[in-house]
């Protein structure tokens, strides 16, 4: 049997918080349990997996938030039939049930590191392969579930995700390969009104440029086909980074990253062109903020981590966000110019970031994130400067 524990508790406070109407300033005590079960071995090839989720927010005064609350909930139920040296030598595992995961490079679908409640879904999966194999082939078929604050979670009716993702690790460290496909079939209905059925094709490729080298990159590159709300969709959104590590004893890491993902061009031509990020991961990736997710935004960022000790450690970013299209949406931002004459330029953020092990189960999480609002922003609307700070202590078994 597998067994683990997970209780995190974070304070964290948002000074104009520019994800909500009228800019409110507020904080709030989060708490996320999450405890995971599971038999492997003696009913094999049959295993069964569970995992809880308790998540709970207190002292703030905003309305309620599935993304922050949703009390009780089974996050994880599901039967797995596993065959080793199925084919190929590659293992074989088929589940099926309630399921987190993440997938690909974590962009369009993940499972949450930081926000307070996790994305789960309901279905298939087939995997030929592991994370141990030199390659993999990985197939999912699942709806996703929709999370309530006051009920039980449930998969929802009206949409459908399926993909198929390919792994290939024979040439690592020097280069690995993840090419994907995603279909999200969804209808209009009472929590997500929107109408979406996309094609989601990409490619994730990383490695270091020789053996042992001090140089690495990660590319991803994504585009998209369908339709939107009965309207042509067609998107593209990439991601490139290239970082060097320093040989000191701090180990330092300095990385240039660049994220783009297309706009709207014109509301009325009846086609649309904004990316759609689906369900992938945004906090690390767009900012600590979470001003920004990955959709219609260029953003060059800069990033430095070091380990002041084993157990210790730290990362500062600074980036800067202009919008793709400047006659579409800052999505998360709530701002919008039609006209694009507001400009493009949303403003910069800086993030500050230290981890702290205390032991090898408790670990301190230490984050803060200042916006400096930019030319777009103040033609659109109040532009104070915007602050999110928070303190996590998690206990880990």
């Amino acid at each position: 049997m597998d067994f683990g524990l997970e209780s995190r508790t974070r304070y964290e406070y948002r000074w104009e918080d520019y994800s909500t109407p009228g800019l409110i300033t507020d904080d709030a005590l989060v708490t996320r349990n999450l405890l995971y079960l599971a038999v492997k071995g003696p009913l094999d090839p049959l295993r069964l997996s569970v995992e809880l989720q308790d998540s709970r927010r207190f002292l703030s005064d905003r309305v309620a938030n599935p993304n922050l609350e949703t009390g009780f909930e089974f996050l994880q139920a599901f039967a797995q039939l596993r065959f080793e040296d199925a084919l190929a030598r590659q293992p074989l595992s088929l589940s099926f049930g309630r399921m987190v995961f993440d997938w690909a490079d974590r962009r369009v679908i993940a499972r949450n590191r930081n926000r307070n409640t996790l994305s789960a879904f309901d279905g298939f999966r087939l995997r030929l392969g592991d994370e141990n194999a030199p390659w993999e082939i990985d197939s999912i078929a699942v709806r996703p579930v929709d999370r309530n604050v006051d009920d039980l979670d449930e998969s929802t009716d009206h949409a459908t995700l399926v993909g198929i993702a390919g792994y290939w690790r024979g040439w690592s460290p020097h280069l690995v390969l993840e090419p994907y496909w995603l279909w999200f079939d969804q209808d209009d209905n009472r929590l997500v009104p929107i109408q979406r059925d996309l094609h989601t094709f990409g490619l994730h490729a990383f490695g270091q440029w020789a053996e042992k080298s001090a140089w690495d990159y990660d590319l991803s590159l994504a585009g998209q086909w369908g339709e939107t709300q009965g309207q042509a969709h067609r998107a593209w959104a990439a991601h490139a980074e290239v970082g060097r590590t320093f040989s000191s004893a701090w180990k330092p890491r300095l990385a240039l990253w660049f994220n783009y993902a297309s706009g709207d061009q014109d509301a009325t031509d009846g086609s649309h062109e904004r990316f759609d990020p689906l369900f992938g991961a945004t906090y690390a990736f767009y900012g600590y903020s979470s001003y920004f997710a990955w959709q219609n935004m260029i953003n060059p960022t800069l990033r430095l981590s070091f380990a002041p000790a084993q157990n210790f450690r730290c990362e500062i970013m600074q980036r800067a966000f202009w919008l793709a299209s400047d006659t579409d949406t800052w999505v998360r931002g709530l701002r919008r110019d039609r006209s694009g004459g507001s400009g493009d330029f949303i403003g910069q953020e800086t993030d500050i970031r230290l981890v702290w092990q205390l032991c090898k189960n408790f670990d301190l999480d230490l984050a803060y994130s200042h916006f400096w609002p930019g030319g777009f922003v103040a033609s659109t609307g109040a532009a104070p400067p915007g602050d999110f700070m928070q303190i996590a202590a998690t206990l880990r078994f």
